[in-house]
């Protein structure tokens, strides 16, 4: 199924391959099963542990992921690599299912593992299966050594029954080896990573390599011969040869050229049944025809107590029904001891009489004939010269057939070792584009890094220069210490040129200092939103007639304002009048009125609370020159949050008195309130709301000091 083990092993079995970038991430889910941990991976597929969210417990996901067909995208989604392998990958991913499907039903097979579910998603197939723990048998063999009669009989039976359960739905393992086969605790058995979809994919196409281990393949799993249950009998059979004796057999194909396979019924292994050893023996015959076809064919010779029952025990079913003959060996007369090959040779020419005898049904004798018994079968038996040509021309036609399959093998080989070839070389090519691209990539990537940490350390350069700059601006401006007539000359400027400031309320606000920025800019100066004095003058001398414009509209305004002030102080003065006797002449005629407002003045300005704050009371104290003046609260000044002061512009007997404040929170904003006041020589004094002011009502009185 996958060259990638199935299930966790115990801490020093070994390190787990390093994890590829394919993998899905932990966390991720598939169905109602969430990703915790990769078991493992190979050129196949990926193990992982996940959780199943459902019945709340662990279990393992194996995802059919044939690295040489498909790639993951996106972190999840598997898709073929190119439009060639895309029939391929679709192929197997249907025998990946089938496989699925077919373990699934094996729900009560003894020793093997079992299969919950299996589903599609993300592009590919995953089987789901129960998480196991304990120790390879590979492990235990490196860790103990060979193992004793009890523990190869623990671990045989269960897996002759489960895998003759395996083979009754036509489904092979094909990769029986120590490393494939989990022991409990107690020794227990189980059989995991079946290879049968990966077999079929590796028959399909050449991008998968076949799948088999030297020393637990049969001669038929390197060829394109026919595969059946005496496939895994072999790995099986060579899986305990090796837990017997420590080594693993030698490798089917270096059987083919030298056979120097050491049988287990001729060596020295005290506790082990005789049935056991030459069962072993059988399982390992090199060509497939000389092994038990079926596990039901196999067993009983296993379970032989004696040498002389096993020998004399029929072990080849017929290849068509999977059926054993069983029969005993005659005794006979014996010969000359026969050696080693020439009991192949005599075991060749029994087998062919069993043909003759049994009409197509053969048997395998193993020979133990004392040298007696053969000189006894000589002397008894002259009418055997039919029989023994017989035999001899079957043993003929057996070298030939052997000869011939030796020779197809070694050219099966040789294509094989050439394909490997070939195979190595194409990855080598694509290892070497990768390696290519990566590192165009990673340069690619180099580059690209170094311009954004370049632009973003210019950027930054840049903002800080601004700032700087903007700062640097705003102490200059605030340097000028505009008044609200000169704050509102500006937005006046500003807006005659285009730039329009949405108000001439005198206070910069966030849209003032956007159109300073927008006037600079055009002009082609920094973009500070704040004004030097050059540019002050530069701005007033360019929008100059609209300046004037509005001091006119100005001045006319507040000599309409005086003009109604007066009227009404005269219909109040004339009301009072006419109410009132005249007053007897002063003793001491009042002092006469200076000319001029120059000079210095205090008096008391008085406000009713806003609707943003509350009432406030100011002693003023005002040296006036050139007809204006400004009061400037203790502990405030340009650029202090806070700050407050009052201004008042004398224009004849009309007064302009102007409130300015900055705000603590918003030291860029500049709120001015204004009102009208009169100016009679010796005396300010004027009283109603502010404009600007937030619904305050204030009054003012001024006198001159002395």
């Amino acid at each position: 199924m996958s060259d990638a083990p199935d299930q966790s092993a115990p801490s020093g079995v070994g390190t787990l391959p390093p994890v590829d970038f394919v993998a899905l991430s932990a966390g991720r889910t598939i169905g109602r099963y969430e990703i915790v941990s990769i078991l493992g991976q190979g050129g196949f597929g990926i193990t992982y542990r996940a959780h199943d969210s459902q019945l709340d417990r662990e279990v393992a996901i194996k995802e059919y992921l044939p690295l040489a067909l498909a790639v993951r995208q996106d972190g999840t989604t598997v898709l073929p690599r190119s439009t060639d392998a895309a029939a391929d990958f679709a192929w197997g991913r249907e025998r990946f299912v089938a496989e699925g499907r077919t373990l699934a039903s094996l729900q009560n097979a003894p020793a093997i593992v079992r299969v919950f579910d299996f589903l599609e998603a993300n592009g590919t197939a995953y089987i789901v299966m129960q998480l196991l723990s304990g120790e390879t048998l590979e492990h235990r063999l490196k860790q103990k050594g060979p193992l004793a009669p009890a523990e190869i009989d623990r671990i045989l039976w269960p897996l002759l029954d489960g895998l003759e359960q395996v083979h009754a739905t036509g489904f092979l393992h094909r990769d029986i080896k120590p490393a494939n086969i989990l022991l409990d605790d107690a020794g227990n058995p189980t059989l995991i990573d079946f290879g049968a979809s990966r077999a079929a994919m590796a028959g399909r196409t050449t991008a998968l390599t076949a799948i088999f281990t030297p020393g637990y393949a049969a001669a038929e799993q390197m060829t394109s011969a026919k595969q059946g249950p005496w496939t895994d009998i072999y790995g099986l059979s060579a899986t305990l040869y090796h837990a017997i004796t420590g080594k693993t057999p030698p490798g089917a194909f270096d059987r083919m050229l030298d056979d120097t396979y050491e049988p287990l019924g001729q060596m020295t292994l005290p506790g082990f049944s005789p049935g056991l050893l030459v069962g072993l023996d059988a399982g390992l015959g090199l060509r497939a025809s000389d092994r038990p076809q079926a596990i039901a064919g196999w067993r009983p010779i296993l379970g032989q107590a004696t040498a002389h029952e096993a020998h004399a025990t029929v072990a080849m079913g017929r290849q068509g029904d999977g059926a054993t003959v069983l029969a005993s060996r005659p005794t006979v007369a014996t010969g000359p001891a026969a050696s080693p090959k020439r009991r192949v040779g005599l075991w060749v020419g029994a087998a062919a009489a069993a043909v003759l005898l049994l009409g197509g049904g053969y048997y395998a004798l193993v020979d133990d004939r004392s040298p007696a018994s053969e000189a006894a079968a000589v002397t008894a038996a002259p009418p055997v010269d039919k029989a023994a040509q017989a035999a001899q021309a079957a043993a003929e036609a057996r070298r030939r057939q052997d000869q011939e399959e030796l020779t197809k093998l070694r050219a099966d080989a040789a294509a094989r070792e050439k394909a490997a070839a070939d195979e190595a070389e194409r990855r080598r090519i694509e290892e070497e584009t990768r390696r290519t691209v990566e590192a165009e990539f990673a340069e690619k990537k180099r580059l690209e890094d170094e311009a954004r940490q370049a632009a973003e350390a210019e950027a930054t350069a840049r903002r800080k220069a601004e700032d700087d700059e903007r700062k640097a601006a705003e102490t200059a401006e605030g340097a000028l210490r505009l008044t609200t007539i000169d704050r509102q000359h500006v937005q006046v400027a500003l807006t005659a040129l285009g730039f329009a400031t949405g108000g001439t309320d005198g206070s910069f606000g966030a849209r003032t200092r956007e159109m300073i920025a927008a006037w600079q800019k055009a002009r082609g100066l920094p973009q500070t939103g704040f004004l030097s004095g050059t540019q002050n003058q530069a701005l007033l001398k360019e929008a100059a007639p609209a300046v004037s414009r509005f001091d006119d509209d100005l001045k006319k305004a507040e000599d309409a304002k005086r003009k109604a002030i007066e009227e009404k102080a005269k219909a109040e003065a004339a009301s009072r009048s006419a109410a009132t006797p005249a007053p007897p002449p002063a003793s001491v005629a009042a002092a006469a009125p200076m000319s001029g407002p120059d000079g210095a003045w205090r008096g008391m300005m008085q406000c009713s609370p806003s609707n943003l704050a509350g009432p406030f009371r100011i002693p003023l104290q005002i040296a006036v020159a050139g007809g204006s003046g400004t009061w400037t609260r203790p502990g405030s000044g340009v650029g202090i949050p806070g700050n407050q002061s009052v201004s008042i512009r004398f224009s004849g007997a009309s007064v302009i008195v102007s409130r300015t404040f900055v705000p603590r929170n918003q030291p860029t904003v500049t709120q001015v309130a204004t009102m009208a006041a009169r100016f009679d020589g010796n005396a300010v004094s004027g009283s109603g709301p502010e404009q600007n002011g937030g619904g305050r009502s204030c009054t003012i009185s001024l006198t001159r000091s002395p």
